[in-house]
């Protein structure tokens, strides 16, 4: 056995607890989410302090209020998983002439980290709790037809690299 590997070990028994010296380590592995930004929106208002979301208003207002959350949040998700669906679909009418494997990259590589960005911001406004649900559904609604309309642009991009590419 080579020196230096000796001296590791060595080095290792000496600086290592004794009950963890015998313990075997394996790799845990995960499970890999396939598409991270199908999930739902979690309710869980962040709160500063152990003070309530709403700090002004009374408890009474604040359990009414947390209730449209939970509405929202069911909302929104239902909302978001069918404007997802759509879009899966509607992607895969328009480019049904281009070659599945090139199709199916530019979707994993290009738009599902868009969307995962998307998911994350519209989670963040759910969790913002200085504007009242109405407000934050609004928004949302914004988000979701800016959020259509790269979209279509992208399908063009996407028809367009395509014929360019031959990858009809």
């Amino acid at each position: 056995m080579p020196a230096f590997l000796c001296t590791l070990i060595s080095f290792c028994k000496r600086n290592m607890s004794q009950g963890l010296f015998g313990q075997r380590y394996e790799r845990v592995i995960a499970e890999l989410e396939e598409h991270p930004y199908k999930r739902d929106f979690v309710v869980g208002v962040k709160t500063k302090k152990n003070k309530s979301a709403y700090c002004n208003q009374s408890n009474e207002e604040t359990t009414g209020q947390s209730e449209e959350l939970k509405e929202l949040y069911s909302k929104v998700s239902n909302e978001w998983k069918e404007f997802v669906s759509d879009m899966e679909q509607e992607y895969n009418s328009k480019t049904d002439q281009i070659e599945d494997i090139w199709r199916d990259g530019i979707w994993n590589n290009k738009w599902s980290p868009y969307l995962e960005h998307v998911h994350s911001t519209i989670n963040n406004k759910l969790h913002d709790t200085t504007n009242s649900p109405h407000i934050t559904e609004n928004e949302i609604g914004i988000i979701l037809s800016y959020v259509y309309d790269v979209f279509q642009h992208f399908v063009d991009l996407v028809n367009e690299d395509s014929s360019r590419l031959q990858k009809i």
